[in-house]
């Protein structure tokens, strides 16, 4: 509560120059929480340039693998994609192409293309088939990216710093504006 109601006079403007194209950046952190070995798992959901939907979670299970972890915030922002893409389309913005959603574990990528399942896989065949049903009817497209250029989602900011880099992207934003 707190935090709401530090940012209540606080807003981000949608430019009204921008695409109206989602993009979108999964990431996870296999195993970072020192005391359970849990992973840390986000996404970031852009909308043109700005930033409409996010989310940071630490997984309730352990995962076996970094592809796994990787695999489990996919299939949730897939979730959270054909949400979005459901809402826009009833405010009347509609997509002709799929949704580019960059994730940096091409091991999970190849999983959500290929159909054939493997022992190394069935910890995670579950979540296998809701994004690759949204691959094959053209709902998301998983484009590699490294881990350098991946937007950073899962460190923990400090409040200071957060609303030092919200006033620096306000004043981006009316610079732009």
């Amino acid at each position: 509560m707190r935090y709401l109601w530090g940012i209540v006079f606080q807003s981000l403007l949608l430019s009204s120059t921008s695409f109206l194209e989602l993009r979108v950046y999964s990431d996870a952190d296999h195993g970072s929480d020192p005391t359970d070995r849990k992973s840390v798992t986000g996404f970031y959901i852009f909308l043109g340039d700005s930033l409409i939907s996010w989310k940071n979670k630490k997984q309730y299970i352990i995962s076996q693998s970094s592809t796994e972890a990787e695999y489990r915030v996919m299939t949730s922002t897939t979730k959270e994609i054909v949400w979005l893409r459901w809402l826009l389309a009833d405010m009347g913005v509609s997509f002709s192409h799929p949704t580019l959603m960059y994730c940096d574990n091409q091991s999970s990528i190849q999983i959500a293309h290929n159909s054939v399942y493997n022992k190394r896989t069935k910890y995670i065949k579950i979540n296998c088939h809701l994004t690759r049903h949204h691959i094959k009817h053209d709902t998301i497209t998983l484009p590699f990216v490294p881990s350098s250029l991946q937007i950073s989602l899962l460190r923990r900011i400090p409040s200071l710093i957060f609303f030092f880099c919200f006033g620096k992207l306000l004043m981006l934003v009316a610079a732009v504006s």
